[in-house]
């Protein structure tokens, strides 16, 4: 059993008790100031219309990426494939939007292929070879993040009024790390269900290279996306950075 186990882990199953054994220790944790900025109102629009120019003066442009299958979501279709809190959490972030000086990007599986395939066509083949479609999502929220820049987040997420993501953003380009934050998870590491990033941030660009390397089998079907796409291959990429290279992440 242990060498099963070792045979399909090898180097991941020693990183991944170093990096339990490690605690937070090497996580640098962002202190959150409260944004005085001007709401002013935002846009929703389809993956079609994605821009790379930055929409506002902020190092992290102020554009929130979600990804669904379709826009069934934002054309509020009965559609029984979207949990009502999905649909319900979309809408909520648009209204808290509306607000501010956001646009949000819904990016369909039509729209992640033909954005592959004009930008990073050398990756289709291990975008198509996934035996997972939660591995072609989560390989396609790095790759945007990377292109673009802005806020990533799952669609059961929704968005506070009274906390919303001009605050962290402010506080992320008032610091001294360059425009990369993620949440902190339990028992370890980072999860990949919110993400912010400044456009063409090395780490986003380490982990886009990194995917082909681990795109293999891992013993489970969870496991294999948890280490080869999923939260454990951002938290374990994250752990091989130099101290240098560490100081430009945040952690929340």
């Amino acid at each position: 059993f242990l060498y099963y186990w070792l045979f399909f882990f090898g180097g991941e199953f020693i990183s991944t008790i170093r990096l339990y054994c490690q605690g937070n220790a090497i996580y640098q944790i962002l202190n959150v100031t409260k944004s005085s900025s001007n709401p002013v109102k935002a846009s929703t629009t389809s993956d079609s219309n994605a821009t790379s120019t930055p929409l506002s003066n902020y190092e992290i442009p102020l554009v929130h990426h979600r990804i669904w299958r379709d826009d069934s979501i934002i054309r509020l279709d009965n559609n029984s494939n979207i949990p009502k809190n999905w649909g319900k959490a979309f809408r909520n972030c648009v209204n808290v939007h509306a607000k501010r000086n956001w646009t949000t990007y819904l990016w369909t599986d039509d729209g992640i292929r033909s954005f592959l395939m004009r930008q990073y066509p050398e990756f289709l083949p291990v975008y198509d070879s996934y035996m997972y479609d939660i591995q072609r999502v989560d390989a396609a929220r790095y790759f945007i993040l990377y292109h673009y820049g802005g806020v990533y987040t799952d669609l059961d997420i929704g968005c506070l009024g009274d906390r919303h993501y001009d605050d962290l953003i402010q506080s992320l380009n008032s610091s001294k790390a360059k425009g990369a934050l993620f949440p902190l998870t339990n028992p370890m590491g980072f999860s990949n269900d919110v993400m912010f990033a400044s456009k063409n941030h090395p780490f986003l660009g380490q982990l886009i290279d990194n995917l082909p390397k681990k795109n293999r089998w891992f013993g489970l079907p969870y496991l294999t996306v948890l280490y080869s796409t999923g939260p454990m291959f951002l938290s374990l990429s994250y752990s091989k950075l130099s101290s240098d290279e560490r100081s430009q992440v945040l952690a929340m």
